[in-house]
């Protein structure tokens, strides 16, 4: 028999307090909390940003999850970080939530410079 951890309950007060946990971490620039139909539940955007970005989002997310069904054994896509020279998307899809953080990815040792 396997034992299953109970995932926490997607409640507005769960989803309030990842927001303002991961809104409290260095360089975070913006958030976007998605419910499981890809629709905005809390955001640091405007709105009309924000929809763009869950859109955008939910085509990568298809395109990542094709790749990796192709895999063998299957896989499943459980966080996905995409770097570009001043930002990195980090995605943390789960069941009933996705949280999508953009943040600065000014590096000391990399020495980026604007």
């Amino acid at each position: 028999a396997h034992s299953i951890i109970p995932q926490p309950k997607r409640t507005k007060s769960y989803v309030e307090e990842v927001f303002r946990q991961v809104q409290a971490k260095p360089g975070v620039e913006d958030i976007l909390i998605m419910n499981r139909s890809g629709v905005p539940v809390k955001t640091s955007m405007e709105r009309q940003e924000g929809l763009q970005y869950a859109c955008l989002y939910d085509n990568l997310r298809e395109k990542s999850q094709a790749f990796l069904s192709k895999m063998e054994p299957a896989q499943t896509l459980t966080f996905l970080r995409v770097r570009t020279r001043f930002h990195e998307v980090l995605i943390t899809p789960d069941a009933k939530l996705t949280v999508l953080v953009v943040q600065n990815a000014k590096d000391t040792h990399l020495k980026i410079e604007d």
